[in-house]
């Protein structure tokens, strides 16, 4: 090998967990790392780098840092200088493009090592191995790290991911906030936030979170989507209405826009402006189940139950445990003057987890059609337990107590 010097470095743990970078400086001979504590071998006698020189000759040492860090101070510009806005924020998103402060031996110096830290980073593996598996491990595992290294960035954005998976958005949202003082919040992360926040029914912060994501990454499509969705939970229709088509304006046939607009659609009655959003889903991909349920109730409305029959019964065939799909079914199959048909279905839907009063009533009046007054009143009595405010359902319950004495 030569014995001109050669230059490394390792900075992930610099970028995502706000420790101290590591710069390296070889010769064809010797190896220093240049670190809060630094380290140095001696390649030709110890080429596995077992054993450690520094602290035995710290001469070497300070002859190794003077040109590696002289050469760090004259280090080429940040890669954010030389590409437009979104692609540095994206860069950024990846740890390519650092933050904060430019490098200095003093602050690095100043930082926690991250050779010492190698325990805490199989606590942050296995978090975020689990973080979607098994939310509740990967919080409990990313939290030994934070109570160590409450400064790390990736372990808290992680946890923030596991404790929203768990359902628990205020702690969610506490983490990105915390991320966000920092100023260590990228486009994706305030998407997450702004997602936390619409589940904890903060409508309005989530918005402005959505709005801070979308001015780092113009063309992120997933802002617009959350926006709209927090939007369609607010009631505010026409402000999702045009989420949705900013995100179609960025995706021309992205199908989750294409199903919201028709979902309003359907909401607002508009049954042919619905039935040709789910067309559009269905003809960029033609196995989405649930945009042909959608469809399916569409057709039912306008009288096309065939249509409607054709579109539940290839949901169903794509995905089995489709629970809409086996209750429309249902529904088409008891409106047709066929309940024996309609039965096996509704039966399908509650093995399936749908186990709503929509369901149990649907069970119950099909039964009762079929003269089967026990089974119609264990399934409306189920029915009632679920939501006592149902006046109809409470009457027919009634009727069939006092016919059953």
């Amino acid at each position: 090998m030569s014995d001109e010097p050669a230059y490394a470095e390792s900075l992930f743990a610099s970028r995502h967990l706000r420790w101290a970078p590591l710069h390296a400086w070889r010769t064809a001979r010797w190896k220093l790392v240049d670190a809060p504590r630094p380290e140095l071998f001696d390649l030709a006698n110890d080429p596995r780098e077992l054993h450690d020189l520094a602290a035995a000759d710290p001469g070497r040492v300070a002859d190794f840092r003077r040109p590696l860090r002289a050469a760090l101070k004259t280090q080429t510009p940040d890669a954010s200088t030389m590409v437009d806005a979104e692609a540095a924020e994206r860069l950024r998103a990846l740890g390519y493009i650092g933050g904060g402060a430019p490098w200095s031996p003093e602050a690095a110096s100043s930082l926690r090592d991250p050779k010492d830290m190698l325990p805490l980073l199989k606590h942050l593996e296995r978090g975020m191995e689990m973080e979607r598996i098994d939310p509740a491990t990967a919080v409990r595992e990313l939290t030994v790290v934070l109570e160590d290294a409450p400064e790390a960035v990736l372990p808290r954005r992680h946890r923030a991911i596991a404790l929203a998976a768990e359902g628990r958005h205020d702690e969610a949202i506490s983490d990105m906030r915390t991320l966000e003082k920092a100023g260590a919040l990228t486009a994706e992360d305030f998407v997450v936030l702004g997602d936390c926040l619409r589940l904890a029914g903060r409508t309005q912060e989530a918005l402005a979170a959505l709005d801070r994501a979308s001015a780092l990454q113009p063309q992120l499509i997933v802002p617009w989507l959350t926006r709209a969705n927090t939007l369609v939970k607010a009631g505010r229709t026409d402000e999702a209405t045009s989420a949705f088509e900013r995100a179609l304006a960025i995706s021309p046939e992205h199908s989750e826009a294409l199903r919201g607009l028709g979902d309003l659609a359907f909401v607002r009655g508009d049954m042919t402006a619905a039935a040709g959003f789910y067309a559009r889903v269905l003809a960029a991909a033609p196995l989405d189940a649930a945009a042909m349920v959608k469809l399916g109730v569409v057709r039912m409305r306008g009288g096309q139950r065939d249509e409607a029959v054709a579109l539940f019964r290839k949901a169903i065939e794509l995905e089995p445990r489709n629970g809409e799909a086996l209750l429309y079914m249902a529904g088409a199959m008891a409106s047709a003057g066929r309940p024996a048909d309609a039965i096996p279905y509704f039966n399908q839907a509650l093995a399936a987890g749908m186990r709503t009063p929509m369901v149990l009533n649907g069970l119950g009046l099909t039964r009762l059609d079929l003269g089967d007054e026990a089974g119609a009143l264990v399934a409306l009595r189920e029915s009632l337990a679920k939501d006592p405010q149902q006046p109809q359902i409470v009457e027919i319950v009634a009727r069939l107590q006092r016919q059953k004495r």
